[in-house]
């Protein structure tokens, strides 16, 4: 699987002439892995939007506040965030209000289907951490009923993230799925990493910002280390084969994009490279889950020992090395590859009612031609856009 070259932020801000219109501020994102997120200052005459918004816990909103500071950013006139997790959104409810009344706020926008996030944070993230336990012992790696409360409600990992959600009121939000955008910036959905991602995409100056959907890796200084990266399927509201679908749908949703729109660049959330060919990561994209089905089809399944016995989703990720962003990723991207084959009749799938593990066991021999096949499924490609915008 070839991986494109990436060209370090700075050197394709200067290569576009988009320097004194673009700032990107790298900061703490609080998570073990991405350790910083890129935060998207632009600017337009006096005023500037930002991209992504960092977490809510003290230390590091002190740090992205002092950031903004020394990028000269004062008052905001919009907030985008691109999904609801902590590292891009938790902080949005606070930073709106930069260079405003107490109490007044941009408009922060983003996407109807995870906003309680925002508005109720509480509720929201107990709900995730009982999804996240019970994904992983979907995908073979846990027992659900040996989890006590204290190994899942006070797990020290996860309540620290409890507190990066700043609570918002609804009134200052606006839903891009609803055509609330600034005017000159276009949001294209793009689920599978969470189920409420977007693609931003500066329609003046060509530039797409993706959140999680597109991801690279490496040190700048080494280009041998460049890589893209497939991103963790994250759990709420993406059960089962939900994530697997959404994320291939995305694929093919944003090569459709990328083929009807100039996009100049790519900014992605974290790291110190940007993408300067779009097609390249669609590319990328279906090469990585073409492998996934061929190490299931002829590697994992054509050993006769195999094909024959019930198998977990972790059985089948030992073939193949994390892709990078978390230990479990691969895990979660077979599991929902898995789904969708049983949901198309190839596998059986059973779900032990006290430890939720689901088992798979082989129906029909898999077809060679499957995976080109759902790679291939249209997605179709609604762009949305401030009322009475057009498109360039």
């Amino acid at each position: 699987m070839s991986h494109p070259p990436l060209i370090p932020i700075p050197e394709a801000l200067a290569r576009l002439g988009l320097e004194e219109r673009l700032r990107v501020v790298p900061v703490q994102s609080g998570y073990p892995s991405p350790k910083q997120v890129n935060l998207v200052v632009r600017r337009v005459a006096d005023s500037a939007m930002l991209f992504e918004s960092s977490a809510a816990a003290p230390d590091l909103l002190e740090e992205t506040q002092r950031a903004l500071d020394e990028a000269g950013v004062g008052r905001l006139d919009a907030v985008l965030v691109t999904h609801c997790h902590g590292d891009h959104a938790g902080a949005a409810g606070i930073l709106a209000g930069r260079g405003r009344p107490p109490g007044e706020r941009a408009p922060i926008h983003l996407s109807s289907v995870g906003y309680r996030f925002l508005t109720q944070p509480v509720a929201a993230f107990l709900n995730e951490t009982y999804e996240i336990y019970l994904a992983r012992s979907h995908w073979g790696l846990l027992e659900y009923d040996t989890l006590s409360h204290e190994e899942m409600i006070e797990n020290a990992l996860r309540k620290r993230f409890s507190g990066y959600f700043a609570q918002t009121p609804k009134a200052a939000l606006r839903f891009v799925d609803r055509d609330e955008l600034p005017p000159g910036i276009a949001a294209v959905p793009s689920p599978g990493h969470s189920w409420d991602c977007v693609l931003y995409f500066d329609e003046a100056l060509g530039v797409a910002i993706p959140g999680d959907t597109i991801i690279c890796t490496g040190i700048v200084e080494r280009p041998e280390t460049h890589a893209f990266v497939v991103p963790i399927f994250t759990v709420a509201g993406q059960s089962y084969s939900m994530a697997w679908e959404r994320y291939v749908q995305s694929i093919t949703r944003l090569e459709a994009f990328f083929r009807s729109h100039e996009v100049r660049m790519i900014l992605p959330p974290h790291g110190r490279l940007a993408v300067v060919d779009p097609l390249a990561w669609v590319r990328f994209a279906r090469d990585y889950f073409r492998e996934l089905y061929r190490a299931l089809r002829v590697d994992f399944l054509g050993d006769r020992a195999r094909s024959g016995s019930p198998f977990l989703a972790c059985d089948v990720a030992a073939l193949l090395p994390s892709t990078g962003s978390h230990p479990v990723s691969t895990p979660g991207h077979f599991f929902g590859m898995l789904c969708a084959l049983a949901d198309d009749g190839y596998l059986t799938l059973d779900e032990h009612v006290r430890t939720r593990q689901i088992r798979f066991t082989l129906r029909d021999a898999l077809p060679p031609d499957w995976i080109e096949a759902r790679l291939a499924e249209p997605a179709g490609l609604t762009v949305h856009r401030a009322p009475g915008a057009r498109s360039p």
